[in-house]
């Protein structure tokens, strides 16, 4: 029996030792290497990369595909158009050379409008929907590769914190769930989610390749209609020193063009193309380059939480319940000789 009238075997356990808490920190050390020699930062890496490709295919890009459709569709409303307003086309000081200017524009524009003809297919083949669907499917499969990955990328510091919180409060250790990181480690569901996100692969080359040569075309198209829409617009020669008088006097037609083209090049189609490169990285990706670090960094960490269960185990109380601390209460020697008065006369 100890002083506190109690067996210390049994009561010394549910109380933290300095020797516990350095312990864990050296646990933590170690973890921080296993994470290094199994190369788990690269597939931590490869799948953020990921995450953000996901997150671009579900989104489809829809809005931006929406707001040049509006311009398209204006541009060939306007194009459309062009030959019943010729009329228009010469203002200011152009006007009185209407007869001789305006016909000279027209064939520019039309030759402009089967130009932009081409565009309109090329536009018309890029489908968001078919996105979208491909990263419902990636958002399935990284619904249990992410967690897994930053789960474990994250678990050093996690065993350092648990060190930090027991040296500044001692009982905080026995309360560390290291059921939790085994399960982690355990990495359940990882080859199921792994091999749906190589199924993500199956047709992608022939979704990808003719929508970025579209995308290409259309972008070419955007970045060049101010010009192109300017120069349908100038003055041919003998009278080419006019062209200054028909940019600031332009006609309805041509200040119409200039802001759709306005528009088109505030629409940002870089989200797009950053998608499009990205799913070309993913037909060329060995889903090895995550599956080989997280088995190999799972498999080292194993033997630290191991260590740090029983280090928890030894924090936590023996489970002796309260009430068997509680002390017999003293009879009084008068109720001893009442008793025992009883007792004789029963067995008389």
């Amino acid at each position: 029996m100890n002083k506190h009238g109690s067996r210390g075997d049994n009561l010394g356990r549910g109380r933290v030792r300095s020797e516990d808490t350095k312990g864990v920190k050296d646990l933590a050390y170690k973890l921080a290497g296993d994470f290094r020699d199994s190369k788990l930062e690269g597939a931590t890496i490869i799948v953020d990369r990921l995450e953000r490709l996901k997150d671009l295919a579900v989104d489809g890009q829809v809005e931006q595909m929406r707001q040049l459709k509006d311009v398209m569709k204006n541009w060939s409303e306007i194009l459309n158009s062009a030959p019943d307003d010729t009329d228009e086309f010469a203002t200011g000081d152009m006007a009185l050379c209407s007869s001789w200017y305006a016909p000279k524009v027209e064939v520019k524009l039309k030759d402009l409008f089967e130009e932009f003809r081409d565009i309109e297919k090329a536009f018309a083949k890029i489908n968001p929907a078919k996105f979208q669907d491909l990263g419902r499917r990636m958002n399935k499969a990284m619904e249990r590769i992410a967690p897994i990955v930053h789960g474990m990328k994250n678990l050093p510091d996690e065993v350092s914190d648990i060190a930090d919180r027991a040296d500044e409060r001692e009982e905080t250790l026995k309360d560390t769930d290291t059921k939790a990181m085994k399960k982690l480690l355990e990495g359940q569901g990882m080859t199921i989610s792994l091999s749906s996100l190589e199924d993500c692969k199956r047709g992608l080359l022939d979704l990808v390749e003719p929508t970025q040569r579209n995308l290409e075309k259309v972008q070419t198209f955007v970045s060049e209609a101010h010009d192109k829409f300017k120069q349908a617009f100038e003055v041919p020669c003998p009278c080419c020193c006019m062209t200054s008088y028909v940019y600031d006097q332009p006609s309805r037609c041509l200040t119409e063009l200039l802001e759709n083209a306005d528009r088109a090049l505030e629409v940002n189609l870089q989200p797009f193309f950053e998608l499009l490169q990205g799913l070309k990285d993913l037909i060329d990706l060995d889903m090895s380059r995550i599956s080989k670090p997280t088995k190999r960094f799972a498999k080292l960490a194993a033997e630290r939480v191991d260590l740090l269960d029983k280090i928890v185990a030894e924090a936590r109380p023996s489970g002796i319940s309260p009430c068997c601390f509680r002390p017999f209460p003293l009879a009084s020697p008068r109720a001893d000789s009442a008793s025992l008065a009883s007792l004789q006369a029963k067995e008389k």
